[in-house]
């Protein structure tokens, strides 16, 4: 279990300094899925109020992470190893 949650942690500073590598494009909504994915993994279920309708990129991140609602933790991590090994 350690080497998964290493990989995880790895990939997760990876994907946080992707912005600054041009070489390492990821669309939005890869990265909405990121962001999903790891809230998952390291909160759980979503925990916080829906934003507003006129805030469009907040409810679009919420609406993905309020979407994987049940999913454990652990299937949360596997998930987002999964899609940042694609990009990284």
């Amino acid at each position: 279990m350690t080497d998964i949650i290493d990989k995880f942690n790895e990939l997760a500073e990876k994907i946080k300094n992707s912005s600054a590598n041009p070489n390492v494009v990821v669309p939005d909504d890869i990265k909405l899925k990121f962001y999903a994915y790891y809230k998952q993994a390291t909160i759980g279920d979503c925990n916080t109020e829906c934003p507003g309708m006129f805030e469009f990129q907040k409810k679009a991140m919420w609406n993905e992470w309020n979407a994987l609602k049940g999913t454990t933790k652990n299937d949360a991590t596997t998930m987002y190893i999964y899609y940042a090994e694609q990009y990284v």
